[in-house]
């Protein structure tokens, strides 16, 4: 009989980062849920379901939550329809264990929804800390409502153990977002330009990603204008820019990058890229530019640059190919052109990644299918505490 696991992902990013893991869940003695959610399942983000449903992996359920708005009461809204949501689908299908990654509100829902029915956690990634999200607190709040905890290196592995979780119950496995780097098959740069339908071979260009700063009230459009600023300093760059998620504050800077597009032809917008194109566009990069998390984990495994604006990425452990700035345009421009000088481009090539050597999930799997064959299973834990700390 195999053992059910059920795996929630509900945006374009964090299931990039969940596929290779998600190909083992769906082999051997494991029968894989997988539940699609949040921004997957609306074409104003993408339409990104249809991605997974090319992947081959087979879609479980499909858990649609509303976005209408991205105010933070609507942000809030959306937490309580997708708990309500959640809460009957575990009701219905009872896995054996539910593997989550990340911080958005609707992992946090799912993961309210299955501790408060007993079902067991397997979390990716706490232990790091984002100083401008939300995601900080949700974070560390799906820390405490799980059992087993996924790390991407050893010092957010030592502050699991800070929040009372009991060593033997965390692992440092690296970053899959590494490992996707290290063995997605890329496209060549013609390739990739023929798939955009845009000019990358005859000039540099720089990949945007830039995502609200959602513990920051109503900053979001200000600060893009200082980096719409900044990049149109550099005339001779051509920019991917790929929107922001569904938070709040996302929408607001959407409208700004479809506005201003209009005027310009050195920009390419689009909503999602999917991995292999997106990693692709990483590789032949002269830089990535904004403030999302791939600039701290996938950049440097690609050897390219990043410059990292303003606080939502601050307290991540970082590579030496990382420039941060604050989100003021004469700072950005500073950053662009240090990230451009032939020097700090060698020190980017020389980078070394701290998030591990791209085996994370086979090291997964490993703890995973060791805690599935010792059943039964129980939700109780007790507090550890760090002697002398007191």
């Amino acid at each position: 009989m195999k053992h059910r696991v059920c795996a929630v992902t509900g945006s374009r990013a964090e299931y990039g980062l969940l596929y290779p893991l998600l190909l083992k869940l769906s082999q051997d003695n494991i029968e894989l849920q997988l539940v699609v959610t949040g921004s997957h399942l609306y074409s104003a983000f993408g339409d990104t379901q249809r991605e997974i449903e090319n992947s081959g992996l087979k879609i479980h359920e499909r858990v649609p939550i509303p976005l209408e708005g991205d105010s933070r009461a609507s942000i809030a809204k959306a937490t309580g329809a997708a708990l309500s949501s959640f809460a009957g689908y575990f009701d219905e299908n009872r896995p054996e264990l539910l593997v989550l990654l990340g911080d958005r509100y609707e992992i946090f829902a799912a993961a309210i929804a299955a501790s408060l029915q007993g079902i067991p956690i397997a979390h990716l990634y706490g232990g790091e800390t984002t100083v401008g999200a939300v995601d900080e607190f949700l974070r560390h709040s799906i820390t405490k409502m799980s059992i087993l905890h996924f790390t991407a290196c050893e010092q957010y592995r030592r502050r699991v153990i800070q929040l009372g979780e009991a060593p033997e119950r965390v692992f440092n496995v690296g970053a899959l977002g590494v490992e996707n780097c290290l063995h997605t098959e890329l496209m060549t740069l013609p390739e990739l330009q023929e798939s955009l339908g845009f000019r990358l071979e005859d000039k540099p260009y720089s990949v945007v990603t830039f995502h609200p700063v959602t513990l920051e009230d109503n900053t979001a459009d200000a600060q893009l204008y200082e980096l719409v600023r900044a990049m149109d300093a550099f005339p001779g760059m051509q920019y991917i820019i790929t929107k922001a998620n569904a938070d709040s504050g996302g929408r607001t800077i959407n409208r700004i990058w479809e506005t201003e597009k209009a005027i310009r032809d050195n920009w390419l917008v689009v909503s999602s890229l999917g991995k292999r194109r997106y990693l692709s566009a990483l590789t032949y990069a002269a830089m990535i530019l904004g403030n999302s998390s791939s600039g701290i984990i996938e950049a440097p495994a690609m050897k390219t640059p990043t410059v990292n604006i303003g606080d939502r990425q601050r307290g991540r452990v970082m590579a030496d190919s990382i420039i941060c700035c604050e989100p003021a345009a004469k700072d950005i421009i500073s950053a662009m052109e240090k990230a451009l000088s032939p020097a700090f481009k060698a020190i980017a090539a020389n980078a070394i990644n701290p998030f591990g050597d791209g085996r994370t999930s086979q090291r997964i799997m490993g703890v995973i299918q060791k805690y599935l064959a010792h059943g039964p299973h129980t939700m109780k834990k007790i507090f550890y505490d760090i002697e002398g700390t007191l």
